[in-house]
C-alpha cells in the first residue's frame, strides 16, 4: 500500500472531499480575489509538545503546509513549537497578530485554546488536527478527524499474522479518544484474526471497555506514558513488553515511539514495531527494517487541502472524517517482508470494513 501522503495525487484535477467539505487540491495558482492574490498568503501551524520533527502527526501537519506551498507559490508556511500546554494560547495569539491566512493547530490537547481563539477572532480561519472542539461558535474552524480504529483493525490483523510468539503489545501517549481509538481497533483486529483463523494471539497494553468506540469516546484500560515526548519511557515499556513475550509493539504515542525502535534494536532479531500516524519507512528510513507496518492517518493531505482552500478563497469550516473508504486512514507495510497470503487476508478484511460487513469493535469477537 502506498503512503497516505501521496493520496492527493489520486485526485488529479478533481477535488478532495473532506466529509461535507469539498476542498480543491489541484490548483497551482491563487484565484482572483483570494487572500493570496495580492502577494503572500501566510499558512501557520502550531505544534503540540512533540515538536516539528516528531516523525508523527506534528511533522505530518508541517509537511502538509509545505506541500501546499509547492502547489501554490503564494503560500508561505511557518510554525511555532509548543514545549508545554502553556504555549498553546500564546503561540496561536502570535500567529493571529501576524496575519496568518490559516492557523493549523495539532492535536486534541489544543482543543480549548483553538476554540477560544476561533471564537475570539470569527474571521480567522483555523483547522485543528485530531479533534472536534465542543460547540465552537466560529464558522471558520475546520476539524480534521480520522477513524483510525479502521486502519488499526488492519494493523491488528497484520500483527496477529506476523507474530512468532503469539503475543503482541501496544501502549499510548495519553488516554484520549484519538489515541485509544487506534488501540481499540488494533485489539479488534487481533481478535478477528483469532476467530477467523483459529489462533490465540494475545494483546498486552489495552483492554477494551464495554460498547463501541467513537471519535468522541473510547473507554478501556491500558498502558500510557502520560505525554508524547518521553522516549525513555517508551523504550522501557517496550522492553517490558518484549520481556513478557511480545515480538511486535504498537506505540500510539508520537515521538515516544522512537523509544520503542531503540528497544527493538537492543532486543535484537525478531523484535519489531508497528508505527503510527505517518509511514515509518519514510519518516524514519534508517529504521525501516524494524517496522512491520504503519497505521497511518491522512494528516498531510488533509492539512494540505485545507491550506490550499484557504489560500484560494474556498475554505469552509466544518468537519472532515478520514476513513478507509476515503483513504483518510490506511495500513501501510514497512520493511519486514509480509507473506502474500496475509496481505490477501488483510485486503479481504479491508473490503469488509468499508462495506460495513466486518466490525472494528473488539467486543464483537471473543477475547483471547
Amino acid at each position: 500500500m502506498g503512503s497516505v501522503r501521496r493520496l492527493t495525487n489520486m485526485f488529479g484535477a478533481a477535488a478532495l472531499v473532506l466529509g461535507t467539505i469539498t476542498i480543491s487540491v489541484a490548483a497551482t495558482t491563487v484565484a482572483v480575489g483570494s487572500a493570496g492574490a495580492a502577494g503572500t498568503f501566510k499558512a501557520c501551524v502550531v505544534t503540540d509538545t512533540g515538536g516539528i520533527n516528531d516523525k508523527s502527526f506534528n511533522e505530518s501537519a508541517w509537511n502538509g503546509l509545505q506541500a501546499a506551498a509547492k502547489k501554490d507559490p503564494s503560500i508561505v508556511p511557518s510554525y511555532l513549537s509548543s514545549t508545554s500546554s502553556a504555549d498553546y494560547a500564546p503561540n496561536i495569539a502570535s500567529f493571529v497578530s501576524k496575519g496568518c491566512g490559516i492557523i493549523v493547530t495539532v492535536g486534541f490537547l489544543m482543543d480549548a485554546a483553538t476554540a477560544a481563539a476561533a471564537d475570539a477572532h470569527p474571521n480567522q480561519k483555523f483547522a485543528i488536527v485530531d479533534d472536534l472542539p465542543t460547540a465552537p461558535k466560529s464558522h471558520e474552524l475546520l476539524a480534521l478527524q480520522y477513524e483510525t480504529d479502521q486502519a488499526g483493525f488492519l494493523g491488528g490483523i497484520l500483527a496477529a499474522g506476523m507474530t512468532k510468539t503469539g503475543t503482541v503489545a501496544e501502549y499510548g501517549g495519553e488516554n484520549f479518544p484519538a489515541v485509544t481509538l487506534y488501540m481499540n481497533g488494533y485489539v479488534a483486529g487481533v481478535r478477528y484474526y483469532n476467530k477467523e483463523y483459529g489462533t490465540k494471539v494475545k494483546v498486552l497494553g489495552w483492554t477494551p471497555g464495554k460498547g463501541a468506540c467513537s471519535l468522541a469516546a473510547c473507554a478501556g484500560k491500558g498502558t500510557f506514558v502520560g505525554n508524547f515526548t518521553d522516549q525513555t519511557a517508551g523504550k522501557t515499556i517496550t522492553a517490558g513488553d518484549y520481556a513478557s513475550g511480545a515480538d511486535i509493539v504498537f506505540p500510539v504515542a508520537g515521538s515516544v515511539g522512537l523509544g520503542s525502535v531503540a528497544a527493538a534494536q537492543q532486543a535484537g532479531a525478531g523484535h519489531y514495531v508497528m508505527w503510527v500516524d505517518s509511514n515509518g519507512c519514510e519518516s524514519d528510513a534508517t529504521d525501516c527494517k524494524y517496522f512491520v507496518g504503519t497505521v497511518a492517518k491522512g494528516v498531510e493531505p488533509s492539512v494540505e487541502a485545507a491550506v490550499l482552500s484557504a489560500a484560494q478563497g474556498t475554505f469552509k469550516g466544518g468537519s472532515y472524517i478520514g476513513t478507509l473508504a476515503n483513504n483518510g486512514t490506511q495500513l501501510e507495510y514497512g520493511g519486514v517482508k509480509i507473506p502474500s497470503s496475509l496481505k490477501a487476508k488483510i485486503a479481504t478484511a479491508k473490503a469488509g470494513v468499508i462495506a460495513g460487513t466486518i466490525s472494528v469493535n473488539p467486543n464483537k469477537y471473543p477475547a483471547s
